[in-house]
């Protein structure tokens, strides 16, 4: 694995997006048919916030548990939008930062996606899952790395 090589190499380029104003039951029904875990939030061209799969359903439990079961919780989130759920401002990575620095946001932070945005404008999305499969389809070789920083030739 080259943690130098850069994010363009392994994001995904295909991201649904969905606008601040949307319905939180469009959020719902997007997670529901798919399999990934994050939505970015586009508005004019610019990312402005994130939903995960995760946040989204701990939103939804809580407000089940606060407001007495999930038929009041369908009623009240009939009134709710992207906005009022997303978290806004998402720390963002640009296509030639590497693989490396993606990493390092990773294991600092507590979320796994990061979109990846050149010039103002989104070309993609890199997550933990990315790198995970990056990772180990490429593994490093420990022993090649240890014989050419340890100098020592003679290990079998």
């Amino acid at each position: 694995m080259n943690p130098n090589l850069p994010v363009a190499d392994i994001m995904t380029r295909q991201v649904v997006t969905i606008h601040p104003d949307m319905s939180i039951s469009l959020v719902h029904e997007i997670f529901e048919r798919n399999t990934f875990h994050h939505l970015l939030v586009l508005e004019h061209n610019k990312v402005v916030g994130v939903i995960s799969k995760s946040d989204y359903y701990q939103v939804r439990h809580m407000l089940s548990v606060s407001w007495g079961g999930e038929i009041r919780v369908q009623e009240w989130f009939a009134d709710l939008c992207v906005r009022d759920i997303m978290t806004q401002n998402p720390v963002c990575i640009e296509s030639s930062d590497t693989i490396g620095l993606a990493a390092d946001i990773f294991m600092v932070n507590r979320f796994h996606c990061l979109p990846v945005v050149d010039d103002g404008e989104l070309v993609g999305v890199i997550t933990s899952h990315d790198l995970l499969a990056y990772a180990y389809k490429n593994p490093i070789d420990f022993m090649d790395e240890f014989v050419t920083t340890s100098g020592n030739s003679d290990i079998e």
